[in-house]
């Protein structure tokens, strides 16, 4: 995979502040996506298994997820979310995240030589989108 062992950092986004104010995301989730503080890093630890890490200041979060299987994830608030991460190509990561309520959200990663663009898509009658930009730091 393109990606796997690369660290990301944000360097910006489009659309953001209206995504967030539409949606019930968490305060720290928010903060977490807006910030130029955190480095994520996805590797392929196997073909059907993938970790990310969360790397900032405050916290260092590392996760470990069967390709295509939905798993339960408990957020930092308390709260349940299922995920289920699935690979296309070489260099896209997708992400399926659905909140016991109902809620479905798409993250879709385009991972580039030394960048990345995520887009997060929510479901609903308003569908709303937003892109988030990375580079790779060494």
């Amino acid at each position: 995979m393109s990606f796997s062992g690369k660290k990301f950092r944000r360097t910006g986004g489009s659309n953001l502040d209206d995504f967030f104010k539409e949606s019930n995301a968490p305060e720290q989730y928010k903060r977490m996506l807006c910030s130029n503080a955190p480095t994520w890093c996805y590797t392929m630890l196997d073909p059907q298994t993938l970790q990310l890490e969360v790397l900032a200041d405050s916290c260092h979060m590392k996760y470990i997820f069967t390709l295509g299987v939905e798993q339960e994830l408990v957020k930092v608030d308390g709260g349940k979310a299922y995920m289920t991460f699935t690979l296309e190509g070489d260099n896209v990561l997708k992400q399926r995240i659905r909140k016991p309520n109902g809620t479905i959200a798409y993250f879709r990663r385009e991972f580039y030589e030394r960048s990345a663009i995520m887009t997060i898509t929510t479901e609903g009658p308003d569908v709303r989108k937003a892109h988030i930009f990375y580079e790779v730091v060494d």
